[in-house]
């Protein structure tokens, strides 16, 4: 490696090392608690994806550089340079991960892995080894943040399509898809494509909503990547057109990662207070069923429900319980899967990892415990707000042939909705 990268590495390094990082590259007791808690290990076996050696990784640079026993006698203090053969390795074990932090919950000292394989990310981004695939779609936001007027036409055009779709639904000429409308409560921040819209369209119309759509999406490619600047500038995009709009609170759609970049990571990227309330569409609906702002039939939903939940919203965000009220609200027929909550099993799809081919074999094997869950609960329906757990879940499905319905929380909510029905009322809920 030449002296200038390494330069840049070992500056990364020190800049990303504050005292609590530092604690955990010199805590971790290599107990082995971690293997028994990562869907990774437990579905693959393989020693990459155990949470103690992706960390061991950062450690090993660190020792190397940083410390001075590890200076002076690097073979005997397990310290290594940043070669090529470990930045393999760190690629590997890094991009792989799905940032669950399952792990850092039974840790008896906390450690936690994603936070620490965040500087992973800027260590492989400095030497030009970041995924590509992430860094082409997080530079796509951004040009879409900077060109919006090029996309405007297209967006408007697509709107109008869901607001016909929602009038169908609801049998209200009167309901639309509202789009720059200044003073409004809430700007929703949609996912990319109609079926995060539409049934959210639905039920903020049928709850007599002040809303408006963002003309931007919510996934957050520069988060997955590890770019914070990239992931900062992402989120900028709807955090600007909100204050322009004078909104009172931001709503993020069924995606576990936009939640969490808005609620918890946007102010340190940008040093600043968001100026907003954030929430979770699930906490909106949760509200609106409790206040009879909109109404549901328990019986219109067939077959038994179980709900996952999400790493991003649940473990890692909180959020639990409206999402159950929610799926109680709707069907008389709701069962837990085992674990849940805090202790759930990750899907296996999360952290970007679904749109890295790369990866597939080790996701598919890496679902395995989500697969036992899903096949013990008796379920046929399965509740799950998070797209890249539903894309993930889907395929799981169809290669284990589970016979699961996969469905969106708020699309069980549209269905239901006591509207009649009606031919194009079903063409536009398919």
């Amino acid at each position: 490696m030449e002296a200038q990268q390494l330069t840049t590495l070992t500056g990364v390094i020190d800049k990303k090392m504050n005292r609590q990082l530092k604690q955990y590259m010199d805590i971790c007791a290599r107990c082995a608690i971690c293997k028994d808690a990562c869907h990774q290990y437990v579905g693959t076996g393989d020693f990459t994806y155990l949470p103690a050696r992706r960390a061991e990784l950062i450690r090993q640079i660190y020792k190397k550089y940083f410390d001075k026993a590890g200076r002076f006698v690097p073979a005997l203090y397990e310290a290594r340079d940043p070669d090529e053969n470990l930045l393999d390795e760190l690629y590997e074990s890094t991009y792989a991960c799905t940032g669950c932090r399952r792990c850092m919950y039974y840790c008896p000292f906390s450690i936690d892995t994603a936070w620490i394989l965040s500087v992973a990310k800027a260590i492989l981004i400095a030497a030009g080894r970041g995924n590509e695939m992430l860094g082409q779609l997080a530079d796509a936001a951004i040009f879409k943040g900077d060109n919006a007027a090029m996309f405007e036409g297209v967006m408007l055009s697509g709107f109008e399509d869901i607001s016909e779709e929602v009038r169908a639904i609801t049998g209200n000429p009167e309901h639309q898809v509202h789009v720059n409308k200044e003073g409004a409560d809430i700007l929703y921040v949609a996912l990319a494509g109609a079926h995060s819209i539409r049934p959210a369209a639905v039920i903020f119309e049928e709850a007599g909503e002040s809303w408006t759509i963002s003309m931007f999406e919510a996934a957050n490619y520069g988060y997955f990547y590890g770019d914070a600047e990239k992931a900062r500038l992402i989120t900028k995009r709807y955090i600007d057109e909100a204050k322009r709009l004078g909104v009172k609170e931001i709503v993020v759609p069924e995606c576990g990662h936009a939640y969490r970049v808005a609620e918890i990571f946007y102010e340190a990227w940008s040093g600043e207070p968001m100026p907003f309330k954030v929430s979770h569409i699930l906490e909106k609906v949760d509200e609106y069923i409790k206040a009879g702002r909109i109404t549901v039939d328990r019986d219109k939903i067939d077959g038994t429900v179980t709900y996952h939940d999400p790493c991003q919203i649940g473990r890692n965000g909180g959020v639990f319980d409206a999402p159950r009220d929610i799926v109680r609200a709707v069907t008389s027929r709701f069962v837990e899967l085992t674990p849940n909550r805090e202790q759930q099993w990750c899907c296996g799809g999360g952290g970007g990892i679904v749109a890295m081919e790369e990866f597939k074999d080790v996701r598919l094997k890496s679902g395995g415990k989500k697969v036992e869950q899903l096949k013990a609960s008796g379920a046929s329906v399965l509740a799950c707000p998070c797209e890249n757990c539903r894309l993930q879940i889907e395929e799981l499905n169809e290669v284990h042939g589970l016979g699961l319905e996969v469905w969106q929380v708020i699309d069980l909510v549209v269905a239901a909705m006591p509207f009649k029905a009606t031919p194009e009322a079903d063409a536009a809920t398919m």
